[in-house]
């Protein structure tokens, strides 16, 4: 992927590879929808956003939608503008671009 958005986190995921962890630089004091775009619509993953001290502040486990886009509003209120995005137990995909709103 060339352009990454601040509010994007990119993850590629090789054969035996189930997690990833990326970043994301917020500009607001609330999280409201994440979004994700998976490149096979038989993918599945859980979803963790995480402040930079490693504290959960939202998970969600078993994300699929048959048509290959997922998204879930949330209300997260948040205090800082860097956040980690964690996915876990991901299986039929290779590639997953999740956005934060």
């Amino acid at each position: 992927m060339s352009e990454q958005l601040p509010n994007q986190a990119h993850f590629e995921f090789e054969e035996n590879k189930s997690s990833g962890e990326g970043n994301v630089i917020l500009n607001t004091s609330e999280i409201g929808m994440l979004h994700a775009q998976i490149d096979d619509p038989k993918g599945k993953f859980d979803i963790v956003i995480e402040d930079m001290a490693g504290n959960a502040q939202f998970t969600m486990r078993n994300c699929s939608n048959p048509t290959g886009r997922w998204g879930e509003r949330i209300s997260l209120p948040i205090n800082d503008s860097y956040y980690k995005i964690r996915l876990e137990n991901v299986s039929g995909c290779k590639s997953i671009d999740v956005f934060v709103e």
